[in-house]
C-alpha cells in the first residue's frame, strides 16, 4: 500500500516564442492551480532545465532554431514521459506531426486553436496518469525485488519424501541443488545422516498437522553451508519445506560473539570476557588455596597524545602497546583470558587506554612488584608510531585475591582505585591496594555530592587580598579567593576541594560563579566610593579549554557592568603548553577588550619564554614557595631575581605572592618588583573589611 504524500503546488512550464500564446497557456495553467514558468525558446528552456524540474512541460512544436520536436528527443535523453510528462502544442492537425509528436517523446498533443478550458482539465489529466505510471513502475520494481531478495528454497514432497516441486531462492549456493530433481528421493539428494532428519520430519508434520524445523548442513565445493528447514503440511500427504541458506548468519554470530568477548582496535580481550574469566579464575583459585593478583594499568598522559598528534596516532599507540604486551611477555606469567580460547594470552584492554594483566598462581607477593617494575621499564621504552617517536609511561594498580576481594568486579574495582593512588603520587609508579584507599575514594565520591549540592544552595564565600605597589603600599588591586562554608565541616579547605571540582568537572560552573561575584563585588565598592584598579581571578584549564570560556567571560563583563581593565585572569602555566591557535586567538580578542592575563605560581612549571610570547600576557606571579626563602636562600634569590629581569625584559609587571615579613618585602623592592601580595600587608578578608582598607587606599 502507497503512502500518501503531502501535497504541494505542481510546477508547469511553458515553451513558446508567441508571446500571446504563453500569455494565455500561463493564464489558462494558473487558473488551475500551477505554478508557472516560462521560456521563449529551446536553448532557454534547455538552461531553465539546468536548475528547474517541472512537473509538466506544454511544448510549442514551431520555434526558431530548434523545434519542439527536436527539443522533446532532447529532454528524453534525460528523463522519461513518467518524470517529465510532455504536452505538444502544434497547429498541423495531420497524422504525420501527430505521429511525430509521439515518436519524439510526447505524452499528449494539443492541436490549435486551443480550447483553453479543456488546456487546464488536458494538463491534470496528463499529470496523474503519468503519476499512476510512474508509482505503478514504483510498485512492480518493489514486488520484482522482494521476490528476488527471497533467499529461500522452496519444496514440496509426498509422505515418501519424493520431491514434487521446487523453486530455488535468491543467491542459492552454487552445487546445492542438482539438476532434476523432481521426481527422485530425498535420500538420492542429500547425504545419509540429513536425509533421515529431513524423513522423520516429512512423517512428524503430518502426523500432528503441525510446523517441523531442524537446521543442518552439508559440505560444498566453497565450503560446509549451514541451512535451517521449515517442514509445514500441504493437505493429507504433502509436505512443504521451505529452506534458507543461513551460512551468513551462522559466521555472523561468531562475529558479533567475538565483537561481545573481544577489543577491535587491539584483538585482546575485552572488559567482558575478562570479567568472566577472572570469576571463573577466582572460583579455582578458591579452591585450590591460591592467590590471585591483578594489576590495573593506565597509560600516563594519553590524552595528551590524542590533543596534539590526534586520534589516528593515539589509536595506534594503542595497538603498539597492546603488541608489545603481548609480544614480550611470558603467556604464564600473565590472565585474562579470552573466552572464546582456554589457551590464549593473558592480557584484555578495559576500553581507553587501560590494560589489566592477572598472575594466577603468585607465590610469593614480592614477585607482583617485580612484574609491576617490568611492566613501566617495557612500557616506558619510545613507541615508533609513523614518523612520530612516542614516549609514554603507565600507573599501575594492584588488589589481590582473596585479600582484596572474591570476585572480579570487586578485586578490579579495588586495582582501579589503587591505580588512581598511584596517579595522585606523581604517575610512573605501581602501588597495592589498601582498604584505606576506597575509605578514601568513598570520602572523595561524598565530597564531589557535597559540592554539587554547595554549588545550588550557595554555600561558596569569596574572601579578597589586597595587592600593593612595593613602593609606597597603595593599592593597586585584589585577588577573588574562593572559600567553602561546608554546613557541617565548616570551613573547607580549597586545597581539598578545588582538585575534586577540577577532575568533575564542576569547576566550570564554579569558576563562572567566581568571576561573576567577584565583578559584581567590584562594582559595588565603586559605588560605595572604594576605589578598586583591578579584580585577580583564577581561571583553571578546564575551563578555559571549554567550549564558550571566551563568550562566558564577555558575557560577565557585559552583564557586571565592569570595565574589561579592571579585570584580571590569573593562568596555570600548563594552560599556557597547549599551543592552539583558536584558544589563543581568543584569548588576544579578551585582551584587545581590555582584559589583563598573568601566570600564576611562574617558576614552579615549564617558565618557557616561548609560551610568555606567544600568550598575551602582562604580568607575572612569583610563586610563594620562592619569596618564602628571601632573602636568607641564595638559590630562592637567585630564581626571584632572575624572573624579574626577565620580566621587566619582556616588558610585563611583576607580583610577588606570599610576602610575610619586611625583610622579604626590602629585598623585592631592591629587585624592582612592582607589586606585592601576602599576610603582611593582610590575610585574605571579607568583602567588607576589604571595603575599608580599600577606602583608605593603602596598607
Amino acid at each position: 500500500m502507497l503512502t500518501p504524500q503531502p501535497t504541494r503546488q505542481a510546477t508547469a512550464l511553458i515553451v513558446d516564442d508567441d508571446d500571446v500564446m504563453r500569455l494565455l497557456e500561463h493564464e489558462t495553467l494558473s487558473q488551475f492551480d500551477f505554478a508557472v514558468h516560462e521560456a521563449r525558446d529551446a536553448h532557454a528552456a534547455l538552461e531553465l532545465l539546468s536548475t528547474l524540474l517541472p512537473d509538466l512541460l506544454l511544448l510549442d512544436v514551431d520555434m526558431p532554431g530548434m523545434n519542439g520536436f527536436e527539443l522533446c528527443r532532447r529532454i528524453r535523453q534525460r528523463w522519461d514521459m513518467t518524470r517529465l510528462p510532455i504536452i505538444m502544442v502544434t497547429g498541423m492537425d495531420d497524422l504525420e506531426s501527430i505521429n511525430e509528436a509521439y515518436q519524439s517523446g510526447a505524452n499528449d498533443f494539443v492541436s490549435k486553436p486551443i480550447n483553453w478550458p479543456i488546456l487546464g482539465h488536458r494538463a491534470r489529466y496528463v499529470l496523474r496518469s503519468a503519476q499512476a505510471v510512474r508509482e505503478l513502475h514504483e510498485l512492480k520494481e518493489k514486488q520484482a525485488a522482494i521476490v528476488q531478495a527471497i533467499p529461500d528454497t522452496i519444496f514440496l514432497t509426498d509422505r515418501r519424501g519424493t520431491y514434487l516441486d521446487v523453486k530455488a531462492g535468491f543467491g542459492l549456493a552454487p552445487g546445492s541443488m542438482l539438476p532434476g530433481i523432481v521426481g527422485r528421493h530425498v535420500a538420492e539428494i542429500l547425504p545419509g545422516e540429513v536425509a533421515e532428519l529431513v524423513l522423520r520430519a516429512i512423517e512428524r508434520s503430518l502426523q500432528e498437522g503441525r510446523i517441523e524445523s531442524l537446521v543442518y548442513k552439508l559440505p560444498l565445493p566453497d565450503g560446509t553451508h549451514h541451512y535451517e528447514a521449515r517442514l509445514a503440511p500441504s493437505g493429507a500427504d504433502k509436505v512443504v519445506i521451505v529452506v534458507r541458506d543461513i551460512t551468513l548468519q551462522k559466521l555472523n554470530e561468531d562475529r558479533v560473539r567475538r565483537l561481545a568477548y573481544f577489543d577491535t582496535l587491539t584483538g585482546m580481550p575485552n572488559r567482558q570476557s575478562f570479567l568472566e574469566r577472572l570469576d571463573h579464575e577466582l572460583l579455582r583459585a578458591g579452591r585450590q588455596g591460591r592467590v590471585v593478583a591483578l594489576l590495573f594499568l593506565d597509560l600516563d598522559g594519553f590524552k595528551r597524545v590524542n590533543d596534539t598528534l590526534g586520534h589516528s596516532v593515539g589509536d595506534q599507540l594503542l595497538q603498539a602497546v597492546a603488541d608489545r604486551l603481548k609480544e614480550r611477555l611470558r603467556g604464564d606469567d600473565f590472565v585474562a583470558r579470552p573466552a572464546l580460547d582456554e589457551s590464549g594470552m593473558h592480557l584484555a584492554r578495559l576500553g581507553g587506554d587501560e590494560f589489566t594483566v592477572v598472575l594466577p598462581h603468585l607465590e610469593d607477593a614480592q614477585v607482583v612488584g617485580l612484574i609491576a617494575d617490568r611492566l613501566q621499564a617495557m612500557l616506558a621504552q619510545p613507541f615508533h608510531i609513523g614518523s612520530q617517536e612516542v614516549t609514554v609511561t603507565s600507573s599501575i594498580g594492584i588488589a589481590l585475591f582473596p585479600g582484596d576481594g572474591d570476585d572480579a568486579s570487586t578485586l578490579l574495582k579495588h586495582a582501579d582505585t589503587a591505580m588512581y593512588h598511584a596517579k595522585s603520587l606523581g604517575r610512573n609508579n605501581w602501588q597495592l591496594y589498601d582498604r584505606s584507599l576506597t575509605t578514601a575514594a568513598i570520602r572523595r565520591l561524598a565530597l564531589e555530592n557535597d559540592l554539587r549540592k554547595a554549588i545550588e544552595r550557595d554555600e561558596f564565600r569569596l574572601f579578597y587580598q589586597p595587592q600593593v605597589l612595593a613602593a609606597d603600599g597603595t593599592i593597586v588591586g585584589v585577588e577573588a579567593l574562593i572559600r567553602w562554608q561546608h554546613p557541617e565541616h565548616g570551613l573547607v579547605s580549597p586545597g581539598d576541594f578545588i582538585p575534586v571540582a577540577e577532575e568533575s568537572g564542576l569547576i566550570v560552573p564554579l569558576g563562572e560563579w567566581v568571576m561573576r561575584t567577584a565583578c559584581r563585588q567590584l562594582v559595588d565598592w565603586q559605588e560605595r566610593g572604594a576605589l578598586v584598579p583591578r579584580v585577580a581571578v583564577n581561571i583553571s584549564a578546564t575551563q578555559v579549554r571549554g567550549a564558550d570560556f571566551i563568550g562566558a567571560v564577555s558575557s560577565v563583563i557585559d552583564e557586571t557592568g565592569i570595565g574589561a581593565d579592571q579585570l584580571e585572569l590569573e593562568l596555570t602555566e600548563s594552560i599556557l603548553m597547549d599551543p592552539d591557535l583558536r584558544r589563543i586567538e581568543g584569548l588576544s580578542r579578551l585582551r584587545a577588550r581590555g582584559v589583563h592575563f598573568s601566570i600564576d605560581d611562574f617558576g614552579t612549571g615549564y617558565s618557557s619564554l616561548s609560551y610568555v610570547k606567544r600568550f598575551p600576557i602582562s604580568m607575572l606571579k612569583i610563586d610563594q614557595s620562592f619569596v618564602r626563602g628571601l632573602p636568607d636562600s641564595a638559590n630562592d634569590a637567585g630564581i626571584t631575581t632572575a624572573i624579574i629581569a626577565m620580566a621587566r625584559s619582556l616588558g610585563l609587571e611583576v607580583i610577588a605572592e606570599g610576602v610575610e615579613n619586611a625583610r622579604q618585602a626590602d629585598f623585592l623592592r631592591r629587585a624592582q618588583c612592582d607589586k606585592l601580595q601576602g599576610y603582611l600587608f593582610s590575610r585574605p578578608l571579607p568583602a567588607a573589611e576589604v571595603e575599608q582598607l580599600l577606602l583608605q587606599g593603602r596598607i
